[in-house]
């Protein structure tokens, strides 16, 4: 895997650095290409495994990025929208094979953008490139635009990450995203359920609070930044214009994006979609009535 130097505009040819999985068959006919929320540890997209079933089953291949793989000392939303927009444009490319070795052919965009949280803030960004125009958009959680409230919100959690540590800032973004009743999650902010089969963290080391993760600070550090892109976010007009199919789905009962962060256009294929019982993670705390939402979204794409 060719890597982008430190600073550096990724090429084409470069992906994310070490944040990518693949689901599916490599040639699959359709291509959706999801956006992951703030992850402190990418996950290899475990956040998003529980509903991927659709997608694969209607033909897709789907490409799970990190969002925050292209992010940069520096950064403001704006700066990682266009970075990730060039990344995934469309580009022309010659053909490998005689008689049209030379004969530049050109990619073909995603037929399905996903992004949940902050991937869901990017993916709304992009909508102004005619390239996502001929996609369907599912959005998860992903705000539109973010008021006083969310800054507050977003920034608490942000400045206890710096202050007080990773899990302290864990156990406060929990407090906010987990379903309403639901218990309080070991793993990493912003990702799936946890594997039933592993142990928290403190229960596999009893004396970790002695012995800190090495990288637990370089993830502390890294969520306080993925959060603080959310600051002021505003899609609302590339949103609005946005010709195709739109889908936001949020859990009914969340304290931290709620449906005043959610905005469509007046088209009518644009759509809200709350779902009961479930909080800021309706994939993970429903997923069986979210994979059926998302079944209903796809619609004649199904196969």
């Amino acid at each position: 895997m060719t890597r982008p130097a430190p600073g550096a505009e990724p090429t084409h040819d470069a992906a994310p650095v070490a944040a990518r999985v693949v689901l599916g068959r490599p040639d699959a006919p359709r291509h959706a290409v999801v956006l992951a929320p703030v992850l402190a540890r990418w996950d290899d997209g475990a956040f998003f495994r529980p509903i991927a079933g659709p997608l694969l089953d209607s033909g897709h291949r789907v490409t799970i990025h990190d969002t925050l793989s292209l992010m940069r000392d520096g950064d403001d939303l704006k700066s990682l929208v266009r970075r990730w927009a060039r990344y995934l444009a469309p580009r022309e490319r010659l053909r490998g094979t005689a008689p049209d070795a030379h004969r530049p052919v050109r990619d073909e965009a995603p037929d399905v953008l996903v992004g949940n949280a902050l991937g869901g803030a990017v993916v709304q960004g992009m909508l102004t490139k005619p390239w996502t125009h001929r996609a369907k958009v599912l959005l998860l959680s992903g705000p539109t635009v973010a008021d006083h409230a969310l800054n507050t919100a977003l920034e608490r959690i942000a400045a206890t990450a710096e202050a007080e540590g990773l899990p302290a800032a864990t156990r406060l973004l929990e407090e906010v995203v987990r379903g309403p009743g639901g218990p309080a999650r070991t793993a990493d902010p912003g990702s799936g359920p946890p594997d039933a089969s592993r142990t928290p963290d403190d229960s596999r080391h009893p004396d970790a609070s002695r012995h800190p993760d090495a990288g637990e600070p370089a993830a502390a550090r890294r969520l306080a930044a993925g959060l603080r892109l959310l600051r002021d976010a505003d899609a609302r007009h590339a949103v609005r214009d946005f010709p195709g199919p739109l889908l936001h789905v949020y859990g009914a009962q969340s304290r931290l994006v709620r449906r005043t962060h959610l905005a469509t256009g007046p088209l009518p294929q644009h759509r809200l979609v709350a779902v009961a019982r479930a909080g800021m993670r309706p994939h993970a705390d429903r997923p069986d009535l979210v994979r059926h939402t998302l079944t209903r979204f796809l619609g004649a794409e199904l196969t």
